[in-house]
């Protein structure tokens, strides 16, 4: 997914506002990040790749723009 500057800007402001739709849209961009923190033995974690999304979902609102 390929989002100017001012596209992502407008998605994480609705993220840290409470958007449910937008913190989808920033979860799926960072989902191939997430998934390479989330490898255990050469594995994807599934329970460490949804605390690092339940992670982010609950300390999003905390990101100062």
């Amino acid at each position: 997914m390929n989002l100017s500057v001012e596209e992502f800007q407008r998605i994480l402001e609705g993220a840290v506002a409470g958007r449910h739709s937008d913190l989808e849209t920033i979860l799926e961009l960072y989902l191939p990040l997430i998934n390479r923190f989330s490898i255990v033995d050469g594995e994807i974690d599934e329970d460490l790749r949804q605390y690092l999304m339940i992670h982010i979902a609950l300390n999003i609102s905390k990101f100062v723009l």
